[in-house]
C-alpha cells in the first residue's frame, strides 16, 4: 500500500471515530457505486443521514480540503448517494433529513464542515 492510501485510511478511521463520539452510527464506509465513485462514510443520528467526504491534508497550501470539492465531485456525491437511497429505501421518508458533509484532517486537527452541497 502506498503512503497516500495509508494516509487516507487513517483519516477515514479518525473521521469515523469522531462521528461516533458525536453520537452518529456508521452505516457504511467506502460505499461505491460501480465506476462512478464512492462516499467515504454514511452515518445516521436520530433522523439525520449524512454522506461524508473525508480529506486528509498535510497542509492547506493548495487551498485546503474544502477547495477540493468542485462541481464534478458534488455531482458524483449526489449520484452515489442516490444509488445508496435506492437500495436502502427505509431512508426514503419525509422523516429523514439528508446532508453532505466534509471532514477535513489537517495537521492533526479535525474540521467538520456540514452541508457542503446545497
Amino acid at each position: 500500500m502506498n503512503d497516500k492510501i495509508i494516509t487516507g485510511k487513517k483519516g477515514e478511521d479518525l473521521a469515523a471515530e469522531f462521528l461516533t463520539a458525536e453520537g452518529f452510527f456508521i452505516i457504511e464506509r467506502n460505499f461505491r457505486f460501480g465506476k462512478y465513485g464512492e462516499i467515504d462514510i454514511i452515518a445516521i443520528k436520530d433522523k439525520l443521514l449524512i454522506f461524508v467526504e473525508v480529506k486528509s491534508r498535510g497542509s492547506s497550501v493548495y487551498g485546503g480540503a474544502l477547495y477540493s470539492i468542485n462541481r464534478r465531485k458534488k455531482n458524483i456525491y449526489r449520484l452515489v448517494a442516490g444509488h445508496f437511497l435506492r437500495i436502502n429505501r427505509q431512508y426514503l421518508s419525509k422523516d429523514f433529513l439528508f446532508r453532505f458533509d466534509l471532514i477535513s484532517l489537517e495537521n492533526g486537527r479535525v474540521e467538520w464542515v456540514d452541508d457542503i452541497i446545497r
